[in-house]
């Protein structure tokens, strides 16, 4: 999918003449109109342009190609909204106040975890000085829960070129690793 710019005034009537497309989409989808028609009309902007601007579409009927790309677009909102940092469960520190319970009776293991964390740390540390820069930039992004397609966006990388970086770190971490043993057994103690 293109990205999307401003539309010409031929574009917007055509948009504005085929609206009724959005709302069968939203319709057929059982979808709320009311909290899924910002999502699914940039797809539908982007057919009106690509339907103008590409030739080649010309062969198919604008339906076809605005349905595709709304349900693209729902598509990716459902992964956007489906990544665990999205889904993280929460807990106030505050909740068993009201119950005149502490913070160690709420995380009874709480202490081993920090023992735990640090121990990941150290050995976190050792690994990302495997790393260059550009890598843990990139390992940083993947943590966060970007996909391999908006980090090479932001990279100016292919999807493809993404990938067998981090196949590569995997290689390079994997030998690493296999040289520090004795580290890692220091740290499991």
């Amino acid at each position: 999918m293109n990205k999307t710019h401003k539309l010409t005034v031929l574009q917007q009537q055509y948009a504005e003449e085929h609206i009724g497309t959005v709302y069968a989409f939203l319709h057929h989808k059982r979808l709320p109109v009311d909290e899924y028609y910002d999502i699914v009309i940039f797809g539908y902007l982007s057919a009106v342009q690509d339907f103008d601007e590409n030739p080649e579409l010309s062969r198919y009927s604008f339906t076809t190609i605005a349905w595709r790309r709304m349900n693209s677009c729902l598509c990716d909102h459902y992964t956007y909204e489906n990544r665990k940092k999205r889904r993280a469960a929460t807990i106030s520190i505050h909740s068993g106040a009201e119950y005149g319970l502490t913070l160690d009776e709420i995380l009874p293991e709480r202490r081993k975890g920090i023992q735990e964390q640090s121990a990941d740390r150290m050995f976190l540390l050792e690994v990302l000085s495997c790393l260059t820069e550009t890598e843990k930039q990139m390992v940083l992004l993947k943590a966060d829960g970007f996909t391999f397609r908006e980090i090479g966006e932001q990279f100016s990388l292919s999807t493809k070129g993404i990938c067998s970086r981090f196949r590569r770190m995997r290689g390079r971490l994997a030998m690493t690793i296999g040289t520090n043993t004795c580290y890692i057994t220091n740290m499991e103690e």
